[in-house]
């Protein structure tokens, strides 16, 4: 090869080359935008997932607000009926109200969305750091919620043989209407209660954390 036709097929190779390298460039761009596209499918119908799964979630926290809370009142009605009830006239009542302390709120959830989602390996689909932040507070505050209810579980079995002897089932009828205004049957009472003041304040927190993190979600989806 002459020199000067060796320099011609030296600029051709090199066009050649930029020519190969800028196709594989639009290529592997292309290739990108379209895995990008799919996995931002992927993240919204998580989302949506997410999204239908703590609304049911938040029924359910506000069912046991509630139901928290009724009896929460039956609780404080019968400590009030030991303390004041001096001549015995409302047995009945307290009576009645100590067979409910077997009824309590019991939410049970443990397992949330953010512990399904690491056993799932998906947490890494989600690229919102304040959705997965809200997850993971939620799942540690659902962890402390079904402890204290467990808790509340165990208590209400220690105090259900006590109110046995007590009073007659059927036919209805107090038995020892001293035991049920005695101190210690009293501290019963008053443990159930406090379990229920730091439930209801828990529900509340969940209640308020769901709402927040479900708006998150809508942004999102929208």
């Amino acid at each position: 090869m002459s020199e000067n036709k060796f320099k011609k097929y030296l600029i051709y190779a090199f066009g050649e080359i930029i020519l190969v390298v800028f196709g594989i460039l639009i290529a592997v761009s292309i290739n990108n935008w379209k895995q990008s596209i799919e996995l931002k499918k992927v993240e919204q119908n998580l989302y949506g997932d997410l999204k239908q799964e703590l609304e049911t979630d938040l029924g359910e926290v506000k069912d046991n607000l509630d139901y928290n809370h009724q009896y929460l009142l039956r609780y404080n009605r019968a400590s009030e009926i030991i303390l004041n009830d001096s001549q015995r006239l409302l047995a009945d009542t307290l009576a009645v109200i100590a067979t409910e302390l077997t009824n309590f709120s019991d939410f049970k959830n443990d397992q949330s969305a953010y512990n399904k989602l690491a056993a799932s390996g998906k947490l890494e689909l989600i690229l919102n750091k304040e959705v997965l932040m809200r997850l993971q507070n939620l799942g540690i505050l659902y962890n402390y919620i079904n402890r204290l209810e467990k808790n509340q579980e165990q208590f209400m079995y220690t105090i259900v043989p006590k109110i046995s002897k007590y009073l007659r089932i059927k036919p209805f009828k107090v038995m020892m209407p001293e035991q049920l205004y005695d101190y210690k049957f009293h501290n019963d009472i008053e443990f159930m209660i406090k379990i229920g003041v730091e439930k209801d304040g828990l529900y509340k927190q969940a209640e308020n954390d769901l709402n927040h993190l479900i708006k998150v979600l809508e942004r999102e989806l929208n």
